[in-house]
Protein backbone atom coordinates (compact mmCIF):
# COMPACT_ATOMS: atom_id res chain seq x y z
CA UNK A 1 0.00 0.00 0.00
CA UNK A 2 1.52 3.31 -1.01
CA UNK A 3 1.10 5.74 1.84
CA UNK A 4 0.62 8.90 -0.22
CA UNK A 5 0.98 9.63 -3.94
CA UNK A 6 4.30 11.25 -4.73
CA UNK A 7 6.03 10.07 -1.57
CA UNK A 8 8.68 7.43 -1.15
CA UNK A 9 7.28 5.05 1.46
CA UNK A 10 5.39 1.82 0.98
CA UNK A 11 3.81 -0.02 3.89
CA UNK A 12 3.34 -3.73 3.29
CA UNK A 13 1.37 -5.61 5.96
CA UNK A 14 2.78 -9.13 5.66
CA UNK A 15 0.46 -10.76 8.20
CA UNK A 16 1.18 -12.14 11.63
CA UNK A 17 1.95 -8.69 12.99
CA UNK A 18 4.79 -8.08 10.50
CA UNK A 19 4.77 -4.82 8.56
CA UNK A 20 7.49 -4.10 6.00
CA UNK A 21 8.53 -0.51 5.29
CA UNK A 22 10.10 0.39 1.96
CA UNK A 23 11.53 3.83 1.19
CA UNK A 24 11.73 6.99 3.26
CA UNK A 25 10.18 7.82 6.61
CA UNK A 26 10.04 11.58 6.93
CA UNK A 27 7.69 14.53 7.39
CA UNK A 28 5.82 13.67 4.17
CA UNK A 29 5.10 10.06 5.12
CA UNK A 30 5.02 9.87 8.90
CA UNK A 31 1.35 10.74 9.48
CA UNK A 32 0.11 8.06 7.11
CA UNK A 33 2.52 5.53 8.61
CA UNK A 34 1.08 6.24 12.04
CA UNK A 35 -2.43 5.80 10.68
CA UNK A 36 -1.69 2.45 9.06
CA UNK A 37 0.53 0.98 11.79
CA UNK A 38 -1.55 2.60 14.53
CA UNK A 39 -4.46 0.30 13.72
CA UNK A 40 -2.25 -2.72 14.45
CA UNK A 41 -0.60 -1.36 17.61
CA UNK A 42 -3.92 -0.21 19.05
CA UNK A 43 -5.04 -3.86 19.08
CA UNK A 44 -2.55 -4.54 21.88
CA UNK A 45 -0.49 -7.16 20.11
CA UNK A 46 3.11 -7.57 19.06
CA UNK A 47 3.82 -5.62 15.88
CA UNK A 48 7.13 -5.97 14.05
CA UNK A 49 8.28 -3.23 11.68
CA UNK A 50 10.74 -4.65 9.17
CA UNK A 51 13.14 -1.79 8.38
CA UNK A 52 15.48 -3.71 6.06
CA UNK A 53 14.36 -1.59 3.10
CA UNK A 54 13.87 1.72 4.89
CA UNK A 55 16.40 3.92 3.12
CA UNK A 56 15.92 7.13 5.09
CA UNK A 57 14.51 8.28 8.42
CA UNK A 58 14.56 11.82 9.80
CA UNK A 59 13.61 13.24 13.20
CA UNK A 60 9.94 13.33 12.25
CA UNK A 61 10.10 9.64 11.40
CA UNK A 62 11.78 8.86 14.71
CA UNK A 63 9.13 10.85 16.58
CA UNK A 64 6.44 8.87 14.77
CA UNK A 65 8.05 5.59 15.78
CA UNK A 66 8.18 6.76 19.40
CA UNK A 67 4.48 7.70 19.28
CA UNK A 68 3.65 4.27 17.87
CA UNK A 69 5.74 2.66 20.61
CA UNK A 70 3.77 4.56 23.27
CA UNK A 71 0.46 3.59 21.67
CA UNK A 72 1.51 -0.05 21.61
CA UNK A 73 2.50 0.02 25.28
CA UNK A 74 -0.72 1.78 26.27
CA UNK A 75 -2.69 -0.97 24.54
CA UNK A 76 -0.65 -3.72 26.22
CA UNK A 77 1.28 -4.61 23.07
CA UNK A 78 4.79 -4.20 21.77
CA UNK A 79 6.40 -2.47 18.80
CA UNK A 80 9.56 -4.21 17.60
CA UNK A 81 12.01 -2.94 14.98
CA UNK A 82 13.56 -5.59 12.75
CA UNK A 83 16.72 -5.37 10.65
CA UNK A 84 17.26 -1.61 10.49
CA UNK A 85 19.74 -0.69 7.77
CA UNK A 86 23.09 0.65 9.07
CA UNK A 87 22.11 4.29 8.53
CA UNK A 88 18.91 3.88 10.56
CA UNK A 89 20.66 1.74 13.19
CA UNK A 90 23.24 4.51 13.65
CA UNK A 91 20.46 7.08 14.02
CA UNK A 92 18.74 4.93 16.65
CA UNK A 93 22.04 4.62 18.53
CA UNK A 94 22.86 8.33 18.39
CA UNK A 95 19.44 9.25 19.76
CA UNK A 96 19.39 6.51 22.41
CA UNK A 97 16.28 4.97 20.88
CA UNK A 98 18.09 1.66 20.51
CA UNK A 99 17.48 1.33 24.27
CA UNK A 100 13.76 2.11 23.93
CA UNK A 101 12.83 -0.25 21.11
CA UNK A 102 13.33 -3.97 21.03
CA UNK A 103 15.46 -4.56 17.92
CA UNK A 104 15.63 -7.95 16.23
CA UNK A 105 17.78 -9.30 13.47
CA UNK A 106 16.94 -12.05 11.04
CA UNK A 107 20.59 -12.45 10.05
Amino acid sequence: MTVEPGTQLDVDPAGGGLIRLHGELDIRTCVKLEQVVGVAVDEGRRVVLDLAELTFCDSTGLAGLVRLHKRAQAAGGELVLRDPVPRVQTLLGLTGLDRLFPIESTV
